[in-house]
């Protein structure tokens, strides 16, 4: 490898790498909300909400890692790093409620793709203003 190269990384594994970022970042979450309903500190009535905003931070932390370090652009990384939570999302959700996802669930995808939007559009590329002779 010639000195000063950077080795790129393969487009698959940085997907999985922002789909596991994702994961960890809503779970731990998850953990943190589950301990603070148990203390008193949330309300229950609030758990709901709090965990669709963990819901869109995960998907804007995996989507902000892959955004610039694949070959598509930002927002085509972002989106598919989105997807690739939301099929967890609904395989656990399918796997544990045979009902379905039901009317919570959709709401919990419908910020994962606001939050697969906002790091697709947060980490555009900026254009470089060039100086006129």
């Amino acid at each position: 490898m010639a000195k000063g190269k950077k080795r790129r990384t393969a487009a698959g594994v940085v997907l999985l790498q922002g789909a596991a970022v994702s994961v960890i970042v809503y779970l731990a979450g998850i953990l943190l909300l589950a301990l603070l309903v148990v203390k008193g500190a949330v309300p229950e009535r609030a758990a709901f909400p709090a965990v669709a905003v963990l819901c869109l931070l995960g998907t804007l932390s995996g989507g902000v890692v892959t955004a610039r370090r694949t070959p598509w652009g930002p927002l085509s990384a972002a989106l598919l790093n989105t997807a690739l939570f939301a099929a967890v999302l609904l395989v656990v959700g399918l796997a544990c409620w045979p009902d379905g996802i039901g009317s919570r669930g959709v709401i919990l995808l419908l910020c994962a793709l606001g939050g697969g939007l906002a790091a697709g559009l947060l980490s555009g590329r900026r254009g470089r203003r060039r100086k006129r002779k």
